[in-house]
């Protein structure tokens, strides 16, 4: 035998081998002529963690014989090579080349590196836009067992000792603690807790608080009402936002720039001045 027939003959064998070896790894679930739809493809279809139900399958199922169906016949019919049908997979395919190299030359980029200065900074020059939508208190509290452990606490803050440094010497008796958190009447619970804050004023120590859980100790550091500026940790995250658009924007508009200094560009486009005569602009 030829030896160029021999591989030939060895190769084809192989490859039959191969697809009857995957066919049998796969579980078919429907076929259309000579098309089959396996239910390892179906796994990989639908998002979820679990076995996908029955109904499930049969949904899929349904779903996959429509629109071989529906492929089938417009490919008999020419349709997947009209002229139209031809320019819209350009435009798709146009689309999607461009869409990875901004992914790759601006979306994949570091952009959320910005320092405290560049946070102040932004803040600074966009206070006006920064207002809170609802009452707010920055307050701390801490949660005792029971009315003595909270009033013990109380007297040491009351003597001069930190909040911190009162906390850490209590540490056994404080079932939870909150330092330095902004809430509202939504946020700071239970519910009494908001009836203290509300009306206390700056840096004012509450006596202890009874709840269902215990007895709460809290101290108001400051309010803002609603309409007042919000303190910059209040929007940092929003500025953060805000930041790594412009920044983007502005990879965007460089990249742009350079991509467009490499290539010889032309521009022509006819305009009639107010004179009626046409000019022609490069």
């Amino acid at each position: 035998m030829n030896p160029s027939k021999y591989l030939l003959t060895v190769l084809l064998v192989m490859t039959a081998i191969g697809c009857s070896k995957n066919a049998q790894d796969k579980t078919p679930v429907a076929r259309i002529d000579n098309q089959t739809l396996a239910l390892e493809e179906i796994r990989a279809h639908i998002d979820t963690s679990r076995e996908p139900s029955q109904a499930q399958i049969q949904q899929y199922v349904q779903r996959w014989l429509t629109e071989e169906s529906l492929y089938r016949e417009a490919i008999d019919r020419g349709l997947d090579h009209s002229d139209e049908m031809n320019q819209k997979v350009e435009d798709v395919r146009r689309q999607l080349a461009i869409n990875a190299l901004l992914e790759k030359e601006v979306y994949s980029q570091q952009t959320s590196d910005f320092s405290t200065q560049d946070i102040h900074q932004y803040y600074d020059a966009h206070i006006r836009e920064f207002n809170v939508m609802h009452d707010m208190v920055l307050v701390s509290f801490a949660l005792f067992k029971n009315r003595d452990a909270a009033t013990e606490f109380r007297n040491l803050v009351l003597k001069g000792t930190p909040w911190n440094s009162a906390i850490n010497q209590q540490t056994q008796s404080i079932v939870t603690r909150v330092d330095s958190s902004y809430q509202t009447q939504v946020t700071l619970m239970p519910a009494e807790l908001w009836r203290v804050a509300s009306k206390s004023t700056s840096r004012e120590l509450s006596f202890p608080i009874k709840t269902d859980n215990g007895y709460y100790i809290l101290i108001v550091w400051k309010f803002i009402k609603q309409g007042q500026t919000a303190d910059v940790p209040l929007v940092e995250r929003e500025i953060r936002g805000r930041l790594t658009v412009e920044r983007r924007r502005q990879m965007y508009n460089q990249l742009v720039q350079n991509l467009r200094a490499k290539h010889a560009i032309q521009v022509f486009f006819n305009s009639v001045s107010d004179s009626g005569k046409s000019k022609t602009e490069e």
